[in-house]
């Protein structure tokens, strides 16, 4: 019997109770046992029990560093989580191997301009900006965070594609009439979309580049072609049981998982 844990923080754990059951109904038979943990207990369990595998949905790679130097197999790994959840470095990343990403600065440069949280997720703590007092006012409202200035690009919406075990899934494309961000959680209007040979090949070389077992790639679609936003990790399924539920997005997930532990 393989124990593994599949896990959040307890915040995030009360929005995605579907994920969790249906993994939990997916990964608990004869040859597999999954529990659910909350994060914050994850390093005092597997201290005293026995883990094979860690389904980890949170955004703390500190935590998976820990696990993996025990020998815990974690979905996705530390480099993937760590990558995917600091902006600074997911832009580094993005340019460091050459691939189409957005103007990334520390300071603003120019106005107007999108002004994100590096940490932030889900369109949270990302502002859009007209001048310096905008940009005051807001880093003396969130004095914990740090930001990361974008230019603001002219856009038609934005594309996720689902990357599971270096292969294209399902594309869906994102687009807010009342907002400039075009997330699903915030009222974005969602589609299936059928993305470019190119687009596909650069999801799949980012999913391969961070041994990745199931992430997110955002492009934006701009007049002048697109840009890759933001990577995902954890990424949802909800758009995916809306536009297309025969897919059982997280079923594959689930059989990845027991294939590669």
């Amino acid at each position: 019997m393989i124990s593994g844990l599949i896990v959040y923080n307890n915040h995030d754990a009360k929005c995605n109770r579907f994920f969790i059951n249906k993994c939990l109904e997916l990964l608990n038979d004869d040859l597999f046992s999954l529990k659910f943990l909350v994060e914050e207990k994850l390093l005092e369990y597997v201290a005293t029990n026995k883990v094979g595998f860690v389904i980890y949905r949170g955004r703390n790679s500190l935590l998976l560093e820990e696990l993996e130097n025990k020998g815990i197999k974690a979905f996705n790994n530390a480099l993937t989580n760590k990558t995917a959840n600091d902006k600074c470095l997911t832009y580094e990343f993005l340019k460091e191997n050459s691939l189409p990403y957005i103007e990334t600065y520390l300071e603003a440069k120019s106005f107007p301009c999108i002004m994100k949280s590096v940490s932030g997720h889900g369109g949270q703590e990302v502002f859009f900006v007209n001048g310096l007092e905008e940009v005051n006012q807001i880093k003396s409202e969130h004095p914990n965070l740090k930001f990361i200035y974008q230019e603001f690009l002219e856009n038609n919406g934005d594309v996720r594609i689902y990357v599971l075990n270096k292969k294209v899934l399902i594309s869906i494309k994102r687009k807010n009439q009342k907002d400039y961000r075009n997330n699903y959680s915030l009222g974005g209007e969602v589609e299936l979309y059928e993305p470019s040979k190119e687009m596909v090949d650069v999801a799949v070389k980012i999913a391969t580049l961070l041994k990745a077992d199931f992430i997110g790639v955002d492009f934006l679609l701009t007049k002048k072609g697109y840009k890759i936003i933001e990577l995902e990790d954890p990424v949802g399924s909800r758009m995916v049981y809306k536009l297309k539920p025969q897919l059982d997005i997280i079923r594959l997930f689930i059989e990845h998982i027991k294939n590669n532990i």
